[in-house]
Formats: C-alpha cells, sequence, structure tokens
C-alpha cells in the first residue's frame, strides 16, 4: 500500500509542472462587453488590441448587451474558468447586487478579478437657458429653497447617474425629481432641450455640449479640474470630496481561473496600456489609465459595493427584476 501511494505522490509530482507550464493562450480569447457603445466599446476595442499583441492570439470582442449588463456578467460567470472568456466591466458589477437580490449568480464572488484598467471622470451638468448665469452655490441655493421643483435624469432605475444623483441630494440635503431614460443619453437630450435640469454624465460625451453652451457644466466629479475642462470647478472645490465618482473599467474572468493565467493577463493588460501612445489614445477619448493588479482590483470592488449599497440602502431603491 506504501508503494501504491509512493508512486502515485511520484506521478503528481511529475504531473504538477506539467499542468502548470500548459501554454497560454493556445486559441482566440472571448473580450465581453455588457454595452456596444460609448466609453466601454472604446476601452474593449483598445484592450483586445493590446491583449492581441501582448498575448500572441487573438482577442476577439463579443458584444452581450442587455438587462443594465446582466446578461454579459450572467454569460461570463457561467463559463469555462480556462482565461479564454473574459468580461469588461465597470460600475454595474457593484451597482447591480446593491439594488437587486434577485440574482442567479453573485457579482461579488462569482469572478476572478484581473485588473482594473481605466476610469472616466463624470461631470455635473444642467440646463443652461435655466441655470446659465449660475455658479455652483447658487444652483445649490436655489435647488435647496425649492424642493422638488426642479428635475434629474439617468439612464434608468439603479444606473450609476442615478445612483450618482442620489448621493449627491443626500450630501446636499436636496429633494429633486428623479427621471429615469432608457438610456444615459435621452437623459442628456432631454436636459438640452429643458425636459430636465439637471443630469450628471460622463466628461467625454458631454465636452462637446458643454463647449456648444447646449449644456453648463457645474463640477466635475473628479479631485482635480480636467485638462478637457479647465475653467470648471472640482467636487472638492465646492465643498463635495464624496462627490469623487467615476465610471471605472475593468476585466474579470470567471471564479476558479488558475492565478497563472489571471497574473499572465493583467500583466499583459498594464504593459499593453501603459505604453504612452495608447494612453495618449485613452486620453484623446477623454479616458483615464488607471491600472490595478487581481488584489488591489478585487479590493477596490469590495470598497464599490460597500459605497454604493449604502446610498441605495440609504434611498431605499429597490429593483427586482
Amino acid at each position: 500500500m506504501k508503494r501504491v501511494w509512493a508512486a502515485a505522490m511520484l506521478l503528481a509530482a511529475f504531473a504538477a509542472p506539467a499542468a502548470a507550464d500548459t501554454p497560454y493562450p493556445v486559441k482566440p480569447v472571448k473580450l465581453v462587453l455588457p454595452f456596444p457603445t460609448g466609453a466601454t466599446f472604446v476601452v474593449g476595442q483598445m484592450l483586445a488590441e493590446t491583449l492581441t499583441r501582448e498575448l500572441g492570439e487573438a482577442v476577439v470582442i463579443e458584444n452581450k448587451s442587455g438587462a443594465g449588463g446582466r446578461i454579459a456578467m450572467e454569460h461570463v460567470a457561467r463559463s469555462q474558468p480556462d482565461g479564454y472568456t473574459l468580461l469588461l466591466t465597470s460600475p454595474t458589477l457593484t451597482i447591480t447586487p446593491a439594488i437587486n437580490s434577485n440574482l442567479r449568480f453573485d457579482p461579488l464572488t462569482d469572478f476572478a478579478p484581473i485588473a482594473k484598467v481605466s476610469e472616466v471622470p463624470n461631470v455635473f451638468v444642467v440646463n443652461p437657458q435655466k441655470f446659465g448665469q449660475m455658479d455652483f452655490n447658487a444652483l445649490r441655493k436655489q435647488i435647496t429653497s425649492d424642493p422638488g421643483k426642479f428635475s434629474y435624469g439617468s439612464g434608468g432605475a439603479g444606473s450609476s447617474n442615478h445612483l450618482a444623483f442620489e448621493k449627491f441630494k443626500a450630501l446636499t440635503n436636496t429633494d429633486i425629481l428623479h427621471v429615469p431614460y432608457q438610456g444615459a443619453s435621452q437623459a442628456v437630450t432631454a436636459a438640452v432641450g429643458g425636459q430636465i435640469d439637471m443630469v450628471i454624465n460622463g466628461l467625454p460625451n458631454s465636452v462637446p455640449l458643454i463647449k456648444g453652451k447646449q449644456l453648463k457644466a457645474m463640477f466635475v466629479l473628479t479631485p482635480e479640474r480636467q485638462p478637457l475642462l479647465p475653467d470648471v470647478p472640482s467636487a472638492v472645490e465646492v465643498g463635495l470630496p464624496e462627490m469623487v465618482i467615476t465610471t471605472w473599467y475593468g476585466v474579470l474572468a470567471p471564479k476558479g481561473t488558475p492565478k497563472a493565467i489571471v497574473d499572465k493577463v493583467a500583466g499583459a493588460i498594464e504593459r499593453g496600456l501603459s505604453a504612452p501612445k495608447v494612453r495618449q489614445k485613452l486620453a484623446d477619448n477623454g479616458i483615464d489609465f488607471a491600472y490595478s493588479g487581481p488584489e488591489a482590483f478585487s479590493a477596490f470592488i469590495k470598497a464599490d459595493y460597500a459605497d454604493w449599497k449604502k446610498v441605495v440602502t440609504e434611498a431605499a431603491i429597490n429593483i427586482q427584476n
């Protein structure tokens, strides 16, 4: 019996290095996108190009939009943990479990975090016909003195700009009517047209409208001013440091993906996206390079979920669908 056991151990000892040395990748890798347009697509496209170069195999984009990103998340969560199906995620990952307990998967535990890759700044904008002569302090006094009179739009109940505005309301003790739309672009269009008064939106998509005087920027949701809007104060400058809220992007694999694969993809992302030309291309699209590896990204996800859960609880938001 001892000889059998010894032989088995010897076989395992020889087999382990072979398994660890299994090359990856040896076939195309799928990068699943939950949203087919906007910054998600820009970041996804650049990631696919970068990882193709760094890994030596084609990384192809697969769009699985719908249900506020849940279709893509569930698809990847249920995929084989072999490194050949990856997910490009965003705050949807941490907001979804904060607002919805009726899920068939757990966004917080069913994935292996690989890397946070970038951030897109947000900006608080208003209709210039109504508030064109005001700075943020004047606006705050106005909405505080007239509770319920003004409205804000979002990309839908439970969207990131919905929760960001609910956080703003809690911090400023203001009462502003929420008007949900089917997407953030529709909310922005409504703000331009004056159907609603204000909205929080991604900086890259807002800059042309701000420079064209179709929207007025009150502050950027960042610690410091942004190069694209150098005259617009930051959240810190207007006295709301808690409103530093960016739309972040990161890459995940299914839970159980070997650490060697996770580390290899993370390293490829860091090398590829930190190249000056790639970083400049991101910056040209209003996207900041913001890399963190598997462990730091995992801690970030937990903290981000805790922040949104607090907002959801205080605002009594509950969406079960």
